[in-house]
């Protein structure tokens, strides 16, 4: 059975084709050590600059790499540890740290983008990683950027490049899709809808009903007020009725998977190009950073070259 849930709600994010919250937060990070393993436990697997680096090290980055659905191999995780190591050391000499009003902003996307708590419970378990390793590899990944902005401040991406950008992508990223901001209530049968379909006109109030009749907690806990939902996300039959029916109460239930609706359509948004101008900003914003990381990378190449770097 199809049964609509606010979480189905889809958000529009302007730079959505840019990047992923958990690659922001994973794939630019340093781990700061402290994976599983206690202190006594923790070998040294390498020494950078007369800095350890320990197992946990390692672990942490391979336990990132699974949960990004990547390779978790030892030698390449154990190479990794030792490039973010010296993007400490460069932080710590630039004066750089972390924002941690950042660092929770990150949590809290990554958290979303996942489902939910229990949704990123269940990733993390998948991964072998810790709430608190996820927490310090954030911490670590904010580190880095701030660490590239520090060091690479005249890296910037112009007005023309962000133009260009906007042009090649507004189709895909720039457009927001139709949606319409819908009212349900879900009830198991034609006979039940039709009851509730019936006492609205008899005056009582939408919302007051869903929470009588709505078999589905959310929407009852709710009102009924499923908010502003893409359209391409509604299976058929309710597509085609929130799409073609004038604003208002629905003069027939609607059944699709098996549940009727008595549906509200409260309003619709049109697919709308968002202006250049209201994004400009974000697009020179993104472009730097991925610019800068591009500069840090090139650094990171030469630093290691230039580094002590004993292997255990």
């Amino acid at each position: 059975m199809y049964l609509l849930h606010r979480s189905s709600i889809v958000r529009l994010v302007i730079l959505a084709g840019a990047m992923t919250m958990i690659w922001v937060a994973l794939a630019a990070c340093g781990a700061s050590g402290g994976a599983t393993a206690s202190p006594a436990a923790d070998r040294v697997v390498a020494v950078v600059n007369g800095h350890r680096l320990h197992e946990s090290d390692v672990a942490l980055v391979r336990a990132e790499k699974r949960l990004v659905g990547q390779s978790d191999a030892a030698p390449a995780a154990l190479n990794e540890a030792i490039d973010r190591e010296l993007v400490r050391q460069e932080a710590a000499r630039l004066g750089a740290s972390a924002d941690l009003e950042i660092v929770r902003q990150r949590m809290t996307d990554v958290t979303a983008q996942l489902g939910g708590a229990a949704a990123l419970k269940t990733s993390l378990g998948r991964a072998v990683m810790s709430a608190a390793q996820l927490r310090r590899s954030i911490t670590d990944g904010v580190l880095r950027e701030a660490a590239q902005d520090a060091k690479f401040p005249r890296v910037v991406a112009d007005e023309k490049a962000a133009h260009a950008y906007y042009v090649r992508h507004r189709r895909e990223t720039f457009t927001q899709a139709a949606a319409v901001h819908l009212g349900a209530i879900p009830v198991r049968t034609e006979m039940v809808a039709e009851n509730a379909l019936r006492r609205i006109r008899q005056g009582r109030p939408f919302a007051e009903v869903a929470r009588q009749f709505s078999i589905d907690p959310e929407s009852r806990d709710s009102e009924g007020d499923l908010g502003l939902l893409l359209v391409s996300s509604l299976p058929g039959p309710l597509r085609q009725a929130a799409t073609s029916a004038n604003l208002g109460v629905l003069a027939k239930p609607v059944q699709a998977g098996g549940i009727w609706y008595v549906l509200d359509v409260l309003a619709r948004r049109p697919v709308r190009l968002i202006p250049y101008a209201k994004v400009r900003a974000r697009i020179q914003e993104e472009l730097t950073r991925v610019k800068r990381a591009t500069a840090l990378k090139a650094w990171l190449a030469k630093a290691r070259k230039q580094a002590s770097i004993l292997q255990k």
